[in-house]
């Protein structure tokens, strides 16, 4: 009776394990879906003495945008920039291969892994923090993005 109640115990715990990775992996299929498309860098705040203060963006920096593509279970991203007199420049970056798991987003550009947080803050909106270094010391920085109509 033991044995039994043992084996039915195990095999419960295994199905609940089972749905709990299912229950992940569509969240983080969700959240693909969410950022697909095209987003428009609208703002960039940092801290400095325990304010929150906004970065005044050049013209070009309006133009920059982040594409999100679903290809083949894959989420891609490619960065688009714009330089030069009146912004008329674009580049881009290759076609990058994203990760979105919890509240993070990873990729490799060039040699570099890089790991950036997120937050949603609507349908439309949702921002990326890091930190760099301003004026000598670490910072943390938050960039909006809009999504593209």
């Amino acid at each position: 009776m033991k044995k039994l109640f043992s084996v039915l115990f195990f095999c419960l715990l295994i199905i609940s394990c089972q749905s709990q990775k299912i229950g992940n992996r569509q969240n983080d299929e969700n959240k693909a879906k969410y950022f697909s498309g095209t987003w428009t860098f609208v703002q960039k705040t940092y801290k400095e003495g325990g304010k929150t203060k906004v970065f005044n963006l050049h013209e070009c920096m309006k133009e920059y945008e982040l594409i999100f593509k679903n290809k083949d279970l894959k989420t891609i991203m490619t960065k688009t920039f714009a330089t030069g007199k009146d912004c008329k420049i674009k580049s881009q970056t290759d076609d990058l291969l994203v990760t979105i798991s919890g509240g993070s987003i990873s990729y490799r550009e060039e040699d570099l892994k890089k790991v950036e947080q997120y937050k949603i803050y609507s349908q439309n909106k949702f921002s990326i923090i890091y930190s760099d270094i301003i004026n000598g010391n670490v910072t943390e920085i938050e960039d909006f993005y809009q999504r593209k109509k």
